[in-house]
């Protein structure tokens, strides 16, 4: 819920979110991993996907992930 909440303040969409993350970061995610996320699922979830959603975020890893 921490990453959705990041995404709102920052005014990005889910997709703006996807695009920034493939064009800035050269991170692929599906829709449904970003749900999946915004959900607090993070078991597929990649060290480096961590890394880019914080950068996009401008927010630190551990605080949207711990």
């Amino acid at each position: 819920m921490k990453v959705k909440i990041a995404r709102i303040k920052k005014g990005l969409t889910q997709t703006e979110m996807r695009k920034k993350l493939k064009e800035e970061y050269s991170v692929g995610m599906s829709p449904n991993k970003i749900v999946a996320i915004e959900k607090g699922d993070y078991t597929r979830l990649r060290y480096c996907e961590m890394i880019a959603i914080s950068k996009a975020l401008e927010t630190p890893v551990q605080e949207l992930f711990f």
